[in-house]
């Protein structure tokens, strides 16, 4: 039980790690191989250099309050736009996500993670997740390449065979965010949350309800996860998100109906790092 709650607490894409934290079934696992292994494999061309549209800019920083049953303020949530930058020849976005949970759920369950995200700035795939994690005094961390089947990983970092397209939790959140939701009605990609792999469905179900959060009021669309594992999806699992029309796109709320209760977060504070 705990540490199905420690997986909920710490991560800002509540949606995934959420339903992973209830899978009775095995996910498909991402294949891992040594650098002997990979190192006389090719690395195909880019098929495009152009970025992809995004609502976001670096330095942009996002607030947000976890609630959790009848703990209102069981953690607090920053969402980082660190930066654009290049990753050993790979223009890519820098996500970060910061998680820790607050009293009196922190008496119990004292949680202080960090999730780095680096994705491709063309295609929006992931490169390399970073977990910092310190949860009940234990800390832990973890760097891994996502590498598609292949092609000759680029860093140091141990490396995960993973299908063409897979994103880390954390950038999905944002392919999620950058996706066309007034042209299209759905999308998906394989997620890869650092040790199982997963098909993530995201469909939009309501495309202008309005919200209200701390940090902000406005009109929303309401776009529905559905997680699958092994072809078949999570049971007693429902996620919501709700991003701001328009603008920024802000995902204004994420709430997930598991069995271990309803987890909710709200926006509460925007802000830019960049000092613009």
């Amino acid at each position: 039980m705990k540490s199905r709650i420690v997986l909920i607490l710490t991560s800002s894409a509540v949606f995934a790690l959420a339903a992973l934290a209830v899978s009775a079934r095995r996910p498909l696992a991402a294949t891992a191989e040594s650098r002997e292994d990979q190192k006389h494999k090719t690395t195909p061309a880019k098929e495009s250099s152009k970025p992809a549209a995004v609502p976001f800019q670096a330095g942009e920083t996002l607030e947000y309050r976890l609630s959790w049953e009848r703990f209102l303020g069981a953690a607090t949530v920053r969402l980082i736009v660190v930066e654009r930058r290049d990753l050993n020849g790979w223009d890519a976005w820098h996500f970060r996500a910061l998680g820790s949970s607050e009293q009196p759920l922190r008496a119990i369950f004292a949680i202080d993670d960090q999730f780095d995200s680096y994705t491709d700035a063309v295609t929006l795939a992931g490169h390399r997740y970073e977990m910092y994690r310190d949860e009940l005094g234990r800390k832990h961390q973890d760097t891994i390449e996502l590498t598609p089947p292949g092609v000759a990983p680029r860093g140091s970092t141990s490396s995960a065979i993973v299908p063409v397209g897979t994103r880390d939790p954390v950038g999905f959140l944002e392919t999620v965010r950058a996706f066309d939701w007034d042209r299209k009605q759905e999308m998906s990609a394989p997620v890869f949350d650092g040790k199982n792999l997963y098909e993530i469905h995201a469909e939009r179900e309501a495309p202008d309800e309005q919200v209200s959060v701390p940090g902000l009021t406005c009109a929303a669309t309401r776009i529905s996860i559905h997680i699958f594992s092994a072809g078949k999806e999570l049971a007693q699992t429902k996620i919501a998100l709700w991003l701001q029309r328009g603008g920024a796109r802000l995902p204004v709320a994420i709430q997930a109906e598991i069995p271990l209760g309803t987890f909710r977060m709200e926006l509460t504070e925007t802000g830019d790092e960049s000092g613009k």
